[in-house]
């Protein structure tokens, strides 16, 4: 009897590896577009005769959408379902980067940038649920290792492709996408099982003005920190709003019927746990993969493309290394794994911020890939904890939850490191005698500015591992789906 209740469980859910090639692709193409400018924007400045202050709205306006978007993908999984939802995102994807390739000036691609960051905000929180509603328990850590591993492959190839593609024509940097998109949805909509919407879901409207308002506020602030200061107005307009906006936003969830996210799940110690191991580590990621092109331009001279191929050797290693992780999930358990990952971003990330100029790019590589080792065996476990802890119906509001406070807090990591950086530039400028960009003493001082922002770096990461021991212990009985009209 119980032998044909497992068979039975089994055959409900669909082929595994056919499922899961429609997430990666899709998730891919989502991440492809993150990332795709990075390299190639200062490239339409000189395409449309514009400037740098307007072309930084391809990317700040994208930014923006993705972010505001989030919060509400757990709603909308609930009321549309969680496949209807992946094409309708990978569908605008597709259309939005064909809109993109037609754009025939600035003001028009800024205006299809932002439509193509609604979808792709939508495409991540999505495709990890589907991982939690469409494949079977035990197969769940190794297909987050592959979704993560779209997650790198995007990362990793698209600036790179992106800057190539633009020397041949710049149209290509979006157009390259659709044909994957229009697998990806012939694809996922043959093979992704039909969850069940439902119907009744009511919005929650001020938590969503709430939760919009909130988010734009800090992503503006921590966009422009930098070019603000905390001398003006604005940065702290943006800075009280923001907060303001999630304090109310907190007090909504905790009144409504129907909230908006189910903030009932930071209830749950393993999954809140793991969320502060994750927000943690995202910022000693973005750290590095930021301020590590910018210091290899400083030190070697080298071109965007050239720094891509660099790092190529770094994605095989992450990869790697997130495959093992997940295959060594259930074995090893997740603290462990989080904690040895987390020493090696320690390790290398703080050798980095001791790295002197005459570093040879053999040693560098090594480095970057013994670094993206650690990448990989910390970043699988610590979503894949939170995940698992959370009941099957609050699937979609706790990958909406996790990639929001992902999403707001890399923003976050990014704009105080980068003020960090200018700070200390400016201390070391005048410590080393001033000096004009091109001379020594300010190329010394360049490097001693992002050697400060990774060593600070490296201390951060350092706090995930006490969480990693927490997660290793016996954690209280979690949070269990409450009544309708409960909420935290």
């Amino acid at each position: 009897m119980k032998q044909n209740q497992q068979q039975e469980s089994a055959s409900s859910f669909p082929a595994f590896w056919p499922v899961l090639t429609a997430i990666f692709i899709g998730s891919f193409v989502g991440m492809y577009h993150v990332v795709s400018l990075n390299v190639s924007l200062p490239g339409f400045i000189r395409i449309f005769g514009t400037e740098l202050q307007t072309v930084q709205w391809m990317m700040t306006g994208f930014t923006l959408a993705s972010g505001i978007v989030v919060p509400i993908s757990g709603y909308a999984m609930e009321r549309f379902g969680c496949k209807r939802l992946f094409l309708f995102a990978i569908g605008g994807i597709t259309v939005s980067s064909f809109l993109c390739a037609q754009a025939w000036n600035v003001e028009a691609l800024i205006a299809f940038r932002i439509l193509q960051g609604l979808f792709c905000g939508l495409i991540q929180p999505v495709s990890l649920a589907l991982i939690y509603r469409s494949i079977r328990v035990e197969k769940q850590s190794f297909a987050l290792s592959v979704w993560s591993f779209a997650t790198v492959l995007g990362t990793a190839i698209g600036p790179s492709l992106s800057g190539w593609l633009q020397s041949f024509d710049w149209h290509l940097i979006f157009l390259v996408t659709v044909p994957v998109g229009i697998i990806a949805w012939v694809v996922g909509a043959a093979v992704i099982p039909k969850d069940q919407a439902n119907g009744l879901a009511r919005l929650d409207w001020p938590g969503l003005l709430l939760a919009t308002g909130g988010s734009l506020a800090l992503l503006l602030l921590f966009g422009n920190m930098n070019a603000w200061g905390w001398d003006s107005i604005l940065t702290w307009t943006m800075l009280i709003v923001g907060v303001g906006c999630f304090v109310f936003f907190v007090r909504q969830e905790r009144s409504s019927d129907h909230p908006l996210l189910q903030l009932r799940l930071l209830l749950n110690p393993r999954f809140s746990l793991s969320l502060m191991a994750s927000l943690i580590l995202s910022f000693g990621l973005y750290a590095v993969v930021y301020f590590m092109p910018l210091l290899l331009v400083e030190m070697k001279g080298l071109s965007p493309f050239k720094i891509g191929l660099l790092f190529l050797p770094a994605a095989g290693c992450l990869t790697v290394a997130t495959f093992a992780a997940g295959r060594w999930y259930s074995r090893i358990g997740p603290a462990r794994l989080i904690m040895i990952g987390c020493t090696i971003l320690f390790i290398s990330t703080y050798y980095f911020s001791k790295m002197p100029s005459e570093t040879s790019l053999v040693v560098i590589i090594i480095w970057l890939a013994v670094r993206n080792i650690g990448t990989g065996l910390a970043s699988t476990p610590t979503t894949n904890a939170s995940m698992s802890a959370v009941p099957k119906e609050w699937i979609g509001h706790a990958s909406a939850l996790l990639n929001w406070l992902r999403q707001v807090f890399s923003a976050m990591a990014l704009g105080l490191c980068t003020s960090l950086f200018y700070s200390r530039l400016e201390l070391h400028q005048s410590e080393l005698g001033g000096g004009g960009e091109g001379t020594s003493q300010y190329r010394l001082a360049y490097m001693h500015s992002i050697h400060d922002v990774f060593l600070v770096s490296s201390i951060i990461v350092v706090c995930a591992i006490p969480i990693a021991l927490l997660l290793g212990r016996r954690m209280p009985a979690p949070v269990t789906t409450p009544k309708e009209s409960e909420s935290l």
